[in-house]
């Protein structure tokens, strides 16, 4: 049965490579499992536009795709080229609200509510950049420590992010791209793409499109709570603070779930890789069982099988 989603109003994100197709099909079935009224579409690349297989499994699964272009920095440094595609939203006027999505989150709790959340004019919201670095990942920015942290300044009992203030410490000015909420505008989209082309940061950037919108965004964006883009290392690293039942999207940073059914069940962080298998398993019988049609089942054992860990 064809649903009648809201036109002015959607969820996107971008997957740029076959290597993300289940993480995209799980978050588009975790969407739809929490009764989301608001329709998931795809941006794709011109190159992946190109791979005739890849955008067939879009189709097949009735996600709608909008081919977006190139969005590279005048001055090339040592970035990766796709991160900088998450800008494409801000310049989708068509759109009152885009909530952008990272394709290795899943939903857990219905979110709505993002789509009427009020934002003053010119501003995003996102949840802030944990900066424990519990990995200790040598080419993380050298202040990138619990201390500094601003999920150790938020309230520990009811998850509120610690408010910003010009005295903050420069960590606690720092976002995380996983889940925005954006107003399309092409002021601010010119904005963005002026400060690719001329901050001198930009070929030194480590998270370059997060980067990019904590400077354009500094004092403008709006702290959402942790649950909104619960990343996974937070469960260890800020166990005061994290709630499994009140965590609505989980993202799945560093190893991703999909390239893996062996995980260690005892572990705070890996552990949660159960949740999205448990939604995989839902997608893999939605594309499998006797009501899934050849055209599933060709496309899921040609594409799928090859980029989703099997047992």
């Amino acid at each position: 049965m064809a649903v009648d989603y809201p036109t002015n109003m959607i969820w996107s994100t971008l997957v740029t490579k076959r290597a993300y197709l289940g993480g995209a099909l799980v978050l588009n079935h975790s969407l739809k499992k929490v009764g989301s009224r608001y329709q998931l579409k795809i941006m794709v690349t011109r190159e992946a536009q190109a791979d005739k297989e890849f955008m067939a499994v879009f189709a097949a699964a009735g996600i709608p795709t909008i081919v977006i272009e190139t969005i590279e920095p005048a001055r090339q440094g040592k970035v990766n080229k796709a991160f900088w595609q998450k800008l494409a939203p801000w310049a989708m006027t068509e759109y009152e609200r885009i909530v952008l999505l990272d394709s290795d989150q899943v939903i857990l709790q219905n979110i709505d509510h993002l789509m009427t959340l009020h934002l003053p004019e010119g501003y995003i919201a996102c949840a802030h950049a944990c900066t424990c670095n519990p990995r200790k990942l040598a080419h993380y920015p050298k202040d990138w420590i619990p201390q500094n942290c601003p999920f150790a300044s938020a309230n520990q009992h009811t998850g509120s992010p610690a408010p910003i203030t010009p005295s903050s410490p420069r960590t606690h000015h720092l976002l995380n791209s996983g889940t925005v909420v954006l107003t399309p505008s092409k002021p601010q989209f010119d904005a963005l793409i002026d400060a690719i082309n001329t901050h001198p940061d930009v070929p030194h950037m480590v998270f370059p499109d997060q980067d990019i919108l904590a400077i354009v965004y500094r004092g403008k964006w709006k702290p959402l709570p942790y649950v909104y883009n619960a990343l996974k290392p937070m469960r260890d690293c800020h166990s005061s603070l994290w709630r499994d039942e009140d965590v609505k999207i989980l993202h799945y940073i560093l190893n991703k779930p999909w390239e893996s059914r062996d995980f260690d069940e005892n572990d705070k962080v890996e552990s949660t890789h159960r949740l999205w298998w448990g939604v995989w398993e839902e997608v893999e019988r939605e594309w499998t069982g006797g009501e899934a049609g050849e055209e599933k089942r060709r496309l899921f054992d040609s594409v799928l099988r090859s980029v989703v860990a099997q047992a």
